[in-house]
Formats: C-alpha cells, structure tokens, sequence
C-alpha cells in the first residue's frame, strides 16, 4: 500500500497541486457531532484558476489516444483500491455511515447496410464539472470521473460542502496518473456551485443532486449553453416499525 497521501489535512487539486485557501471550514460527523478536518473554501480566483487549467490540458488530453487514456483510468482505479481502507474510514467519518465498484466506450455501429452506415461515437466536449453529492461521495464522484475523462474531457470535481474529505484525497490520488489540470477538485461553501455553473469555461455540468437546485444549475448554465445532464430527486424511503429495535439494527 502507498503511503504518501496524508488523510489528515485537505487541499484543493489544481493544475496538478495541492492549493490551500486562506479561509477553510470543516465538517460534522453526522453519528457523533465532532469536527472534522478543515477544508478548503474555493474562491472566484480559485475557480478561474482550475477552469484555465483545465482548458489547457484539454488541448492535449483530447489528442491522448483512447488506450492511453484507458490505461491511465485503469492504473488510476488500481491506486484508489490501495487506499480503499482509509477512504473507508473517511467515509465514515464525513457520512456518519457505520462501515459495512472496467469502463469501456467503443463506436457503436447503429447500422450497417448497403444503403447508409450510422455511427455513434464518443467525443470530447472539453473541459466538464461533475457536482457530486453528500450521500455517495466516491461512487458518484468515480461515475463522473470515468466516463469524462475516458471520452478525453478533462474535469473538475466539486463536492458536497457536507462531504468533502474523500473527493479531495480521491482526486489527490488521481495526480499520480494524469497530466496536470486533467483532474481537479474544488472545495467550497454554497457559492461555489453557482460559480462553476455560471463560468464561461467550462462546456459540461454534470450534477447529482436535489430538484430544486437542479433547476438551478440549469438556468445558470443555460446563460452560457453549456450542455447539463442532471440526475434529481431520487427518494429511498424506509418504514420503521415500532417494535424495531434500533440500536442494534444501527450497530449493524
């Protein structure tokens, strides 16, 4: 296992280093109320700065060849695994969770006949962001990562204000296997979704989140026609019986 990603201080990642703020905030441990780690809190300057970034490394990372960028995905999952029990414990302390996921996009040939052949395929769009929220930081963070840095996108991570700690070691880990400004991340209060959304750089939201500030994120990025795709509203709701016994089900 490697041992050089410290899990107990937190930066942003632009241009491929590690960026402090001068203001920070820190979380809450949703089991036990304590204090989390500070974090960063991301400013205008910081977003121009990850955005400008991120524009200058499309311009390579785009011409990457697939297998390249296929290779680079795979190493970058590998490095993420040996870190799998710290992220774990992170998770648990942002979520307050008790503790208790090969990617590929190929032309698809729609058809194919002596008349007329249609293909679908890939292409990249430029440089994305990927809003990610508080209750799958790392499974939804990886699901944006993926796609958009496959297809020769390059992206800049934002986390939920509730959850940030493992987003910001995750894309920490990914600086060992992308070109700098490939993948960021930017840490912040609630200005900073509507500034990234609002930025003129960015050519891509992708936003998990709730209705209401999906549509949002719409009416901002509309102002400068970026292409949104938004995943909303999703509900799990749970019955609890009255007989239920709750501290041992929570132990679980």
């Amino acid at each position: 296992m490697g041992g050089d990603i410290d899990f107990t201080t937190f930066r942003n990642v632009i241009g491929g280093k590690l960026s402090s703020t001068e203001q920070t905030r820190h979380g809450i441990n949703p089991a036990t109320g304590e204090a989390n780690p500070e974090v960063p809190v991301s400013t205008p300057a910081d977003v121009d700065s990850a955005v400008e970034a991120g524009l200058a490394a499309f311009k390579t990372w785009s011409k990457t060849p697939y297998e390249e960028r296929k290779k680079a995905l795979l190493a970058f999952a590998d490095g993420v695994a040996e870190y799998s029990k710290e992220l774990a414990q992170l998770l648990v302390k942002e979520q307050g969770k008790p503790s208790t996921t090969r990617y590929e996009l190929k032309e698809e040939i729609v058809e194919d006949t002596d008349d007329r052949q249609i293909i679908v395929r890939y292409t990249p769009l430029g440089l994305a962001v990927g809003i990610v929220p508080w209750n799958f930081p790392i499974a939804l963070g990886m699901m944006k990562i993926g796609p958009a840095l496959l297809t020769g996108n390059t992206l800049i991570v934002k986390p939920s204000p509730f959850t940030p700690y493992c987003a910001l070691k995750v894309v920490e880990i990914g600086q060992k296997f992308f070109p700098p400004g490939v993948l960021q991340v930017l840490s912040g209060d609630d200005n900073l979704g509507p500034w990234l959304t609002a930025h003129p750089g960015p050519a891509k939201i992708s936003f998990t989140g709730s209705s209401a500030t999906g549509k949002r994120v719409m009416e901002s990025a509309s102002k400068t026609l970026k292409r949104v795709t938004l995943e909303l509203g999703g509900n799990d709701p749970a019955i609890i019986c009255p007989d239920i016994n709750i501290e041992a089900v929570a132990a679980k």
